[in-house]
């Protein structure tokens, strides 16, 4: 299986708003649906598509954080010259992230006002926002490193339950993983989860009560 490149190719690309209109003061925004089977971001060197839905990322070409499930809406704040969009996603997780290209429907459903500040945008492009104990160092690595868990345990794709990512609950059943994956770092949160990829299931979320052997996996929490 291809590695999928998730966390250190950041593209610097202008930034441009969708729609942006001024209604008494506020912003407002337009929304779409989040579609099935889209595909990973090629502009990061992925390939393939995500059944579920579409990757949620803490920036273009970032850290995997979430999955935009299928049907849910999510609210275009931005959208880079490659086709990156910020903004909200109100699936079961209701945050701001980013999204790959190609993922929303055809037409807005409908505008809304602007709920995702450039402040957070800003906040989550760094990578303690949202997690610690990373197996590598802030830009070395794209894959996480093999550990042993219970796939009884089973994987989620979702965790965070907002847009400040300090904690969360499993939700969004993915299936059962293999007894093999591959670490990348542990969310935010007193009880926290983490984030692995495996192998037939993609990125997704584990308890980290779930690891069986953690192998030689080493923590690093410096910051980006």
């Amino acid at each position: 299986m291809r590695r999928t490149k998730i966390a250190t190719v950041f593209i610097t690309m202008a930034v441009v708003p969708v729609f942006l209109s001024g209604t008494a003061g506020a912003q407002v925004v337009n929304r779409y649906t989040i579609q099935p089977d889209s595909p990973k971001p090629e502009a990061c060197d992925n390939h393939g598509t995500i059944p579920a839905g579409t990757w949620l990322q803490n920036k273009p070409c970032g850290y995997f954080v979430g999955t935009a499930m299928a049907g849910s809406s999510f609210d275009v704040h931005r959208t880079t010259a490659n086709g990156y969009h910020y903004g909200r996603d109100h699936g079961d997780n209701d945050i701001c992230a980013w999204i790959p290209p190609r993922a929303l429907s055809g037409a807005p459903t409908g505008s809304v006002a602007a709920s995702c500040s450039a402040a957070t945008e800003e906040r989550i492009s760094h990578r303690r926002s949202f997690g610690r104990d990373f197996n590598a160092e802030a830009h070395t690595a794209t894959d996480g490193s093999p550990l042993s868990v219970d796939p009884g345990c089973g994987a989620f794709y979702n965790y965070y339950a907002s847009s400040a990512y300090d904690t969360g609950t499993l939700r969004d059943p993915a299936g059962t993983p293999s007894a093999e994956v591959r670490y990348r770092f542990t969310a935010n949160g007193a009880n926290p989860a983490i984030v692995v990829r495996d192998a037939g299931l993609g990125w997704v979320f584990m308890d980290r009560d779930c690891v069986t052997d953690w192998r030689s996996v080493t923590f690093h929490n410096d910051d980006d």
